[in-house]
């Protein structure tokens, strides 16, 4: 499973919406990608805050920032098109 649709089934999955034969491969994504387990994490914090919830931060936010200072952007990147997915 990659990119967008991998996303797109965590969140699903999160929210106990997706199909149960879906569920097996989702889980296995989870054990063997690390970037589905950041995602699955997002999810989690970004759900817990709009809740209201306090957020244990465990360095992984000042990561994320610190990872994000070196990223260089294509400024004619679209990330609402799914064919470069």
């Amino acid at each position: 499973m990659r990119g967008g649709k991998l996303k797109e089934k965590i969140s699903a999955y999160i929210d106990s919406e997706l199909a149960a034969e879906e569920i097996g491969p989702v889980v296995e994504s989870l054990r063997h990608e690390p970037n589905a387990r950041d995602d699955w994490f997002l999810y989690h914090l970004t759900g817990d805050a709009m809740r209201g919830q306090p957020t244990m931060d465990d360095g992984f936010s000042k990561g994320i920032i610190e990872r994000l200072k070196t990223v260089k952007i294509d400024p004619s990147y679209d990330p609402l098109d799914d064919s470069k997915v």
